[in-house]
C-alpha cells in the first residue's frame, strides 16, 4: 500500500511544488522511498511503503522502451499468473514486484488489463508519446483516489484528499449536498461527490483519462458487475458440490492474501468473519504450509474488547483463541472514551471527511497497536455485504419471498428469524415503554438547508438479496467503510487486505440460489456450511451481529461534558445547517435518560463540526505537510 499523485496540464516548474507538496503530505502512506516522474504537462509522485520485492519495486516505474511511467497504490494478487501468461508472449522481467507485472500488462493490453486484475488498486499510467495519464481504481474501491481540476484547468490526483489541499490550487468548501445526505440520510461514499466541493472520488471500477490540456473523461471501464447480474439471473442449485466450490475459492482468497515480504497479521472482532480468517490462517500454521510464512511462527492478532458493555465481543475472541492454541497471540486494545476525545484532533485529520459513528476510532487504536508487531493485516471487511450480515437484509429476504414464493412461506421464513428482528427494533420498543421521546433529525436541522435539499432522498432496493447486495458492495454501504480501513491503517503506514472482496470468490457465490446467502432461518449460510469444523460453535451459530462499534450510548454518558462544550460552542452555533437550541435541548434530554435519539445522531453534529474546524475553517497544509507550525491546532478544548 502506498500513496500516490500527480498533475495533469500544468508547466514543469509549477508541477514541481505540487509534487512536493503531495509527497509531504502523504508521506505516512510510504514511509520506504519515495519518487516523481515528468513529462511535459504531467508529472506523477509515489511514497512506497514496500510489502512485496522490497528491492526491486520503487516507483513511478517506467517501461523498457520509455513510453510509460507507473505510480500504483495497492496489490495484485494473482499478479504471478499474469507473468506467467506474459513471460509466454516475450516480455521478460527485472523485478520480482507486482509492479512491474501491472505496468507490462497495460502495455500489451491497454485498459482491458484492469479487469484481469485480481486485488485492491488506484494507478496512473502517464503515456510519454501523447501526454495522456489514465488513472483507474479496482473494481471494489478498496484503494483511494481522488481528483479536481485546479485554476489553470489542470487535473490534480491523490490517493487522500489532503495532498490535494496541500497543493494550495483548490478553495477550500464544504460540499453541501454531502453534508445534508450526512446528517440527514446517515449515507456518504456513495457517489463521486466528497465532502468537499469541486473534489470527487473516482468510483470504483472507473477510470479517468486525462488529457494533456488538463481535460478529464470518466467511464466505467469493468464489466465485473454486469457479469454478476448476469449470473445471478441463472441460478443454480446450493447443493454440496457448491458448498465445497465456495470453501474452496475463500481458502484460496485468504491464501493468495499471504503475499508479503514482511509481517503479517489478523483482526479478530469474534465476529464470523474475522474469525474464518484466523481460524483458517492457524490451519496453514498448523499444516507448515509455505503460504503462511509471512505469519512467522505465531499469528498475530488484534482486538478491540469492551468489558462489561452491550457491544464487548470478548468471550468470542476467546473462544476463537482457544480453539487455535499456542499458534495464536491475541493482542487486546480497550478503547475508551477518554481517548476518544483526547485523539479527536488526530483521528477527524486521519479520516480527512466525516465518519458514521465513533465505531471508526476503534479500529484506529487496534491499528495503532498493531503497527508495532505486523506491517499487513487481514480482516472480514466485505462479508456482511457479501453474505447478507447485517439484520435489515432478513427484511429484503422476507419481501423477496413474499413476492416470490407467496405470503405462507414468508411467514414461515418470519418466524425463523424472530429473534434477528427483535434485536434490529428492541431499543425502539424499550425507548416506547419507558416513554423516551424521539427526535427526528429533521427537527434538529435548519429549515432552509433542509429546504434548499428535498430532493435529496435515499433509495434502496427492497425486495431482492443480490441487487440489494451489488449496491451495498459498490455504492451504498462497502465504500465507506473501505474508506474508513484505508485511512486507520495507513494512518500508521499499515497496509489492510480483505480476503472476502475477491472477484473468484463472488464468481462462485454469485450463480448460486439465495440459499447460499441467506434462508431457512440463517445468514451466511455458505460461509457457515464451509467453518463447521473450524471455528468453535459459540462463534459459528451466531446470530448477534455486532461488527466494529463502540459502546457509544455509555460514552457519550462519560463524556457528556465535552461533548456538549463542541455543541454549545459560537462556531457550532454560526453554521448554517442545524437549530443549535434544538440540538442542545436534545442532547441533554439523551443525557437526562428523557430522549430517545441515537446517539450517531450527535456523532454525526459534532464531526462535521470538527471537520469543519480542521479543514475549512483553517488552512490544514502546514499539518498535512509537516511545514509551519509546529503544534496541531486543538479541535476539542
Amino acid at each position: 500500500m502506498c500513496g500516490i499523485g500527480g498533475y495533469v496540464g500544468l508547466d514543469e516548474a509549477t508541477g514541481a511544488d505540487v509534487l512536493i507538496a503531495m509527497t509531504r503530505a502523504q508521506r505516512h502512506r510510504g514511509p520506504d522511498g519515495d519518487g516523481v516522474f515528468t513529462g511535459p504537462g504531467f508529472g506523477l509522485a509515489h511514497q512506497r511503503l514496500a510489502i512485496i520485492d522490497r528491492a526491486g519495486g520503487a516507483q513511478p516505474m517506467v517501461s523498457p522502451d520509455g513510453r510509460y511511467a507507473l505510480t500504483y497504490n495497492g496489490e495484485v494478487y494473482n499478479y504471478r499468473e499474469l507473468r506467467t501468461e506474459l513471460t509466454a508472449a516475450g516480455r521478460s522481467f527485472r523485478t520480482d514486484s507486482d509492479t512491474e507485472v501491472v505496468l507490462a500488462a497495460y502495455e500489451r493490453w491497454g485498459t482491458a488489463a484492469f479487469d484481469r486484475f485480481n486485488g485492491m488498486f488506484a494507478l496512473a499510467v502517464a503515456d510519454t508519446v501523447t501526454g495522456r495519464v489514465v488513472l483507474a481504481r479496482d473494481q471494489f474501491g478498496i484503494k483511494p483516489l481522488h481528483l479536481a481540476t485546479g485554476p489553470g484547468g489542470e487535473t490534480l490526483f491523490a490517493s487522500e484528499i489532503g495532498a490535494l489541499l496541500a497543493t494550495g490550487r483548490l478553495p477550500r468548501r464544504p460540499d453541501e449536498t454531502t453534508v445534508y445526505r450526512y446528517l440527514r440520510h446517515r449515507v456518504h461514499d456513495d457517489t463521486e461527490r466528497t465532502f468537499f466541493d469541486g473534489i470527487r472520488r473516482l468510483l470504483p471500477g472507473h477510470l479517468a483519462i486525462v488529457e494533456p490540456d488538463g481535460t478529464a473523461t470518466v467511464e466505467p471501464y469493468t464489466r465485473f458487475y454486469a457479469e454478476m447480474r448476469d449470473l445471478a439471473s441463472r441460478p443454480q442449485p446450493y447443493d454440496t458440490a457448491a458448498r465445497e466450490r465456495f470453501a474452496q475459492a475463500l481458502t484460496t482468497a485468504i491464501r493468495l492474501r499471504l503475499v508479503s515480504d514482511v509481517p503479517v497479521g489478523t483482526a479478530l472482532s469474534g465476529g464470523l468473519d474475522s474469525s474464518t480468517i484466523v481460524a483458517n490462517l492457524d490451519r496453514l500454521l498448523g499444516e507448515q504450509s509455505a503460504d503462511a510464512g509471512a505469519l512467522g511462527p505465531r499469528q498475530q492478532t488484534f482486538s478491540a474488547v469492551f468489558p462489561g458493555q452491550i457491544n464487548d465481543e470478548e468471550r468470542y475472541v476467546d473462544a476463537v483463541a482457544a480453539r487455535c492454541s499456542d499458534r495464536l497471540r491475541v493482542h487486546k486494545v480497550y478503547p475508551e472514551p477518554e481517548g476518544l476525545v483526547a485523539e479527536l484532533t488526530d483521528f477527524v485529520r486521519t479520516q480527512q471527511e466525516p465518519v458514521i459513528s465513533t465505531g471508526p476510532y476503534a479500529q484506529y487504536c487496534v491499528m495503532r497497536t498493531a503497527s508495532r508487531h505486523v506491517t499487513v493485516m487481514l480482516d472480514g471487511q466485505g462479508a456482511d455485504e457479501l453474505l447478507a450480515g447485517y439484520a435489515p437484509y432478513v427484511l429484503v429476504h422476507l419481501r423477496e419471498l413474499r413476492r416470490t414464493a407467496g405470503n405462507r412461506r414468508a411467514a414461515r421464513e418470519l418466524v425463523r428469524f424472530t429473534d434477528v428482528l427483535w434485536r434490529l427494533g428492541r431499543f425502539r420498543v424499550k425507548d416506547s415503554l419507558r416513554r423516551r421521546t424521539r427526535t427526528p433529525v429533521t427537527d434538529l436541522l435548519d429549515p432552509d438547508f433542509t429546504a434548499a435539499h428535498t430532493g435529496q432522498t435515499l433509495r434502496v432496493v427492497r425486495d431482492d438479496v443480490k441487487r440489494r447486495l451489488e449496491d451495498d458492495l459498490f455504492r451504498q454501504s462497502l465504500p465507506a467503510l473501505l474508506r474508513y480501513e484505508d485511512r486507520n491503517t495507513m494512518r500508521f503506514s499499515m497496509e489492510g487486505r480483505v480476503p472476502f472482496l475477491d472477484m473468484d470468490l463472488l464468481r462462485e457465490l454469485w450463480p448460486m440460489d439465495n440459499a447460499a446467502i441467506i434462508g431457512a432461518g440463517w445468514n451466511k449460510r455458505a460461509l457457515r456450511d464451509s467453518t463447521a469444523d473450524l471455528l468453535p460453535r459459540k462463534v459459528h451459530r451466531r446470530r448477534n451481529k455486532i461488527g466494529f462499534t463502540t459502546p457509544e450510548h455509555a460514552w457519550f454518558q462519560r463524556i457528556h461534558k465535552s461533548v456538549r462544550e463542541i455543541l454549545s460552542s459560537p462556531s457550532f452555533g454560526s453554521r448554517p445547517y442545524w437549530r443549535q437550541e434544538a440540538v442542545l435541548r436534545a442532547f441533554d434530554d439523551l443525557v437526562a435518560g428523557k430522549g430517545a435519539a441515537e446517539t450517531m445522531v450527535f456523532w454525526r453534529l459534532v464531526n462535521v463540526e470538527l471537520w469543519l474546524r480542521a479543514f475549512i475553517d483553517t488552512d490544514p497544509t502546514p499539518l498535512l505537510t509537516g511545514s509551519g507550525a509546529a503544534e496541531p491546532s486543538v479541535l476539542v478544548p
